[in-house]
């Protein structure tokens, strides 16, 4: 297997083998028997989750995507139609064929359906014992069921995908799976209620569902919208950082060169994905606040002491351009303060210490080692890669966290020719 890790491979390995056994245990237990009106339905649902799975959602996990859709909402319900044979059967061949025409490779096709196949049919065998046939639907009893039976499709289905996604990304599994529930909560309390009423109605009005083929649409664009949004506003705001690098030619690529550095410090602490990805985003934002400085001002070799003062609002101006954005307004902050020293003299707050935000202090080594292994137009002499690991040292506890200084030599250095090939291109050429 290809770019997994071995823990990866053993926990695709391990979920096979419970979809394997489950399947087995299926066989013995239950007929695969279908009336006229069971295959019909069964067709249906199966090309919607093939159709579905088409216009899926990407959402981005570090360097991995994970993908989101609305066939949630679908295996659910054909875990609540069928018995366990025929759901798990279903389910194979659906997410197989899906996964197949969508040119996935081919462990991930055995993940995806030995997966969602595994979870899908415990949750069918769950509503074999203890959904009851004899009481209405929407009885106390029966409602109870159903919403335990999708919390635990759910949690199943949910919790072996981020279990393999945090090996890859290299994470803690509880924080990871957390964090990541946190920020697919709304589609997931959208998709599951959505479920119920597919199987209200294919157990009572099979007709009624036609109606309900609009919704299905406004949610996937719904969801698709959401992602997108965020994605074009990221791709703004980069745009803009990256016309503030062009002003001077000196700076071209500083800022991407910055975020590299930032996201391995982070990567090296195992900080939270979300907390990595925020801080990586305001390190590729840091300098967007000179934008609002006058281009005289920041192409003087030597400016006055008023001029300086003009330069220093960049980080003020910074937070302000990025915490209009209500999805970016944590990151704002840490612009704002990427100049603060640990010794209390930087600006603009002149916080202290660990009052300056932990992404801060990251930036602010990440900033300061590419300002003094770089060409720039204000000095003759450029420091060397081992010049400015040793400056970075010598800062420590001074302008820059002694602990995160230890961190960020050690990463450096660990990784000099790769980051000299991303961050110097043009020197590694000569």
């Amino acid at each position: 297997m290809q770019n997994i890790t071995k823990k990866a491979g053993l926990l695709i390995s391990l979920t096979f083998l419970l979809f394997l056994f489950l399947f087995s245990y299926s066989l013995l237990r239950f007929r695969f028997i279908l009336n006229k009106e069971d295959i019909i339905v069964a067709i249906i649902l199966s090309i919607s989750i093939l159709v579905s799975e088409k216009f899926h959602v990407i959402i981005p996990i570090g360097s991995e995507v994970s993908e989101l859709s609305v066939s949630t909402a679908l295996t659910f319900t054909i875990a609540y139609l069928f018995n366990p044979l025929l759901t798990i059967s279903l389910i194979t061949i659906s997410e197989t064929l899906s996964d197949i025409v969508s040119k996935k490779q081919w462990y991930k096709i055995v993940f995806n359906t030995a997966n969602i196949g595994f979870a899908t049919g415990i949750t069918s065998l769950y509503f074999w014992k203890f959904y009851n046939n004899f009481l209405p639907f929407t009885s106390a009893y029966n409602i109870g069921v159903i919403i335990s039976g999708a919390l635990i499709h759910f949690f199943l289905e949910s919790f072996a995908l981020y279990l393999l996604l945090s090996f890859i990304v290299n994470r803690p599994l509880l924080s990871f799976y957390i964090e990541n529930i946190k920020f697919i909560s709304v589609e997931i309390f959208t998709l599951y209620p959505l479920g119920i009423v597919l199987m209200y109605f294919f157990k009572y009005n099979p007709l009624m569902n036609a109606f309900l083929l609009p919704s299905l649409i406004a949610v996937y664009y719904a969801l698709q919208r959401r992602y997108v949004v965020i994605q074009e506003t990221k791709n703004a705001l980069f745009a803009i950082a990256e016309v503030v690098d062009k002003k001077i030619p000196d700076t071209i690529d500083h800022s991407k060169r910055v975020a590299i550095i930032t996201e391995a410090i982070c990567n090296e602490l195992k900080l939270p994905l979300s907390q990595t990805n925020e801080i990586v985003l305001a390190a590729m934002l840091h300098d967007i606040g000179k934008i609002a400085v006058p281009d005289f001002i920041l192409k003087k070799q030597n400016p006055s002491e008023e001029e300086m003062e003009v330069i220093r609002l960049h980080s003020i101006e910074g937070e302000k351009i990025v915490g209009r954005l209500s999805l970016f307004r944590k990151g704002a902050l840490l612009i704002r303060h990427h100049h603060e020293r640990w010794d209390g003299t930087g600006y603009p707050d002149h916080l202290k210490g660990e009052e300056i935000p932990l992404g801060s202090r990251i930036i602010a080594i990440a900033d300061s080692f590419d300002a003094m292994t770089t060409q720039r137009f204000y000095r003759d002499k450029v420091r060397s890669f081992k010049e400015g690991l040793k400056e970075l040292k010598e800062c420590a506890g001074i302008q820059f966290d002694p602990n995160l200084v230890d961190v960020a030599i050690k990463v450096i250095s660990e990784k000099k020719e790769e980051l000299i090939k991303l961050m110097y291109p043009l020197l590694n050429a000569q």
